[in-house]
């Protein structure tokens, strides 16, 4: 006895395709970016002004060096309330950043943002310069779409 596994099967095949999709299809560009030695006071007034919960952080030679979160400024205030006006972006970024590659598919984006612990990645050329972001949302939406 088969138990409607055409559904299923079509289930499948959609899944595989949306996994293989190039990332540069479903990422947002151009970033928004921030320099690593803003404050986190003007990070978080730039996220409220373009209703955004994350930014790509550049360094001075303008290659990507992370992504700030929201969560990540929350955290920072939670601990010190003052510190939003004289702490700088790049204390609270990971050492490793999470960033994926221009020729990354949508599973290479969602694994490293799995293994990173966070719900966005930057999408780096060969140079290291930010083109794009990808969220947890954006990865949502494409599976929902």
């Amino acid at each position: 006895m088969r138990i409607m596994t055409g559904v299923r099967d079509h289930q499948d095949e959609s899944a595989v395709r949306l996994a293989g999709r190039a990332i540069e299809q479903v990422m947002s560009s151009p970033p928004c970016c921030v320099a690593s030695s803003m404050t986190l006071g003007d990070a978080l007034a730039g996220m409220a002004r373009e209703k955004l919960r994350h930014l790509v952080v550049n360094d001075d030679g303008g290659r990507c060096v992370g992504v700030l979160a929201d969560r990540a400024i929350a955290a920072a205030w939670a601990a010190e309330p003052g510190t939003l006006s004289n702490r700088r972006v790049s204390s609270v970024l990971d050492p490793v950043p999470a960033v994926v590659g221009v020729d990354a598919t949508v599973v290479d984006a969602a694994r490293r943002m799995r293994t990173a612990c966070v719900d966005a990645v930057a999408v780096v050329d060969a140079r290291g310069v930010a083109v794009g972001i990808v969220t947890g949302s954006d990865l949502v939406a494409l599976l929902a779409g």
